[in-house]
């Protein structure tokens, strides 16, 4: 039986051969600034989500309450109808 490390010992090496060819392009300026775009577009982005989600809060506020209101007119006016039965 025949041992063949030979695809191993290629794969390695071609593995590390890219690896740092990847760390050396990452502390380019290039890449720094690339990171900086895209860390300055998530904060633009979570900035923008922070601001819909206060907008809906309000608006769901607003529509709780003119419906909280809708419903108390609804349920004093079935009392209404109850009540009068009653007191005759």
């Amino acid at each position: 039986m025949e041992c063949n490390n030979g695809k191993f010992w290629l794969g390695l090496g071609i593995g590390a051969a890219l690896g740092v060819l990847t760390y050396y392009l990452s502390r380019t300026q290039k890449a720094k600034q690339l990171k900086e775009n895209v860390l300055n577009a998530l904060e633009d982005i979570e900035v923008m989500a922070m601001n819909q989600y206060d907008c809906a809060k309000q608006k769901v506020k607003a529509t709780a309450a003119k419906v909280s209101g809708q419903v108390a007119e609804e349920i004093n006016e079935v009392k209404g109808k109850f009540a009068d039965p009653a007191s005759k």
